[in-house]
């Protein structure tokens, strides 16, 4: 191991030191100039007018691919450093860590972490990160479990905690989702397969209770605590006790199985709109926005399922985030957009999507004719149309046989 062998060399004599102090302060000025690069590059892109952006985003993902393996390279050579904590805590947290060329630098990252940084009062924000990773990475699981446990500050345990709770909930609703999503195709097979495999001595309302007991830790202990959240998200403003209640919240009211909370507002164009006033139906309950691209991308398999489905007991209901209202409205018109959406004051901060504890768009729900939770889908992917149509023909068709037995 790079520690090892710099304390053989402290005793070689002050020289050898010298020249290893040396060293070290070179390669951390290195890391330093190397992540200065990127993160001018992400400011500079977030800050582009509509004709600079895509060549900034270009600029800034070659730096970002580029550096981060250059980064981690140089903090490896000395794990127990201040540089090194820095540098795997930014790779932790990077917008660019799910890119595959460089996700195990993350995954190192997250063990050097463990390893030697668990201790380091400044963790809150990389535990903050962990609570969105895959909820079977052990390392980063113990490495969570040790700062909850351990850290001698309590906002880093408190951001421990949460994140494991919201571990414990990702996995739970997982592996519903996986044990009752309609057939897709190969790749999506194999996906099933491999999460299913390594649940398989899990049980989702038991993993769903263990998430549960840690989120009333985070209320009893840690409630006043600040979330570390984005600025333009209503996180930024709460305390981890009302991010707890909001997961709690989901757990028991939005998770497959429960009824549909209430939604009464109005529609994009003025109109009174109520959720309950499409019981008897089928709804597919989709939560997008115009600056969405994913949401945008799924627009037309909606537009297809909304025509396929006339003249069957089924309703497709939006609830737009976006922050102006005219741009919702030539969304719609320019995407013949049939059906109506919820206007959401606030865009995604807004109470609808606070309420049911949105983090991702788009997210959609079916439910059922009776107001209950079947199925949700986050993000959009290349299974999503199919996963979606199967859902709704497959409650319409329970639905048909109860009426004809």
């Amino acid at each position: 191991m790079a520690a090892l062998t710099l304390q053989a060399g402290y005793g070689a004599g002050e020289t050898n030191s010298a020249a290893e102090t040396t060293a070290v302060s070179s390669a951390a000025g290195q890391m330093k100039a190397l992540r200065k690069e990127v993160d001018d590059a992400e400011a500079a892109y977030m800050k582009a007018n509509v004709h600079d952006s895509e060549k900034l985003w270009r600029v800034y993902t070659h730096l970002a691919d580029t550096n981060l393996p250059k980064i981690f390279e140089l903090a490896r050579q000395e794990p127990a450093s201040e540089t090194a904590f820095e540098m795997f805590g930014w790779i932790v947290t990077n917008r660019r860590i799910e890119v595959p060329s460089l996700h195990t630098n993350g995954l190192q990252s997250i063990e050097f972490l463990r390893d030697y940084h668990a201790a380091n009062p400044k963790v809150a924000q990389i535990c903050r990160a962990l609570g969105n990773w895959d909820p079977f990475f052990q390392p980063a699981i113990d490495f969570l479990q040790i700062v909850a446990e351990k850290n001698p500050d309590r906002e880093a345990r408190g951001q421990a905690t949460l994140a494991l709770a919201r571990l414990k909930k990702s996995n739970s609703e997982n592996l519903v989702f996986w044990e009752n999503a309609p057939r897709g195709g190969t790749q999506f097979e194999k996906l099933r397969s491999a999460y299913l495999e390594t649940a398989k001595n899990e049980n989702p309302e038991t993993v769903s209770d263990e998430a549960e007991q840690l989120f009333n830790i985070v209320l009893d202990k840690y409630a006043d605590c600040p979330t570390l959240g984005p600025t333009n998200t209503w996180q930024f403003k709460a305390t981890l006790g009302e991010m707890a209640k909001a997961e709690l919240y989901e757990i028991n009211h939005l998770s497959v199985g429960k009824a549909a909370p209430e939604i009464e507002g109005e529609d994009i164009d003025g109109n009174k709109l109520k959720l309950s006033d499409y019981r008897g139906k089928v709804v597919v309950l989709s939560f997008w926005a115009s600056w969405c691209g994913p949401c945008m991308q799924m627009v037309p398999s909606e537009v297809g399922l909304a025509n396929q489905m006339k003249g069957k007991p089924f309703a497709l209901v939006g609830v737009n985030g976006d922050l102006d209202r005219d741009a919702a409205k030539h969304a719609v018109e320019n995407e013949k957009m049939t059906w109506p959406s919820f206007w959401n004051k606030d865009g995604p901060n807004g109470p609808i999507p606070t309420t049911w504890n949105i983090r991702g768009w788009p997210t959609v729900f079916v439910l059922d004719p009776n107001g209950v939770l079947r199925f949700k889908l986050l993000g959009y992917g290349p299974d999503t149309e199919n996963l979606l149509n199967e859902k709704v023909d497959q409650i319409l068709t329970q639905l048909s046989d109860k009426t004809h037995t």
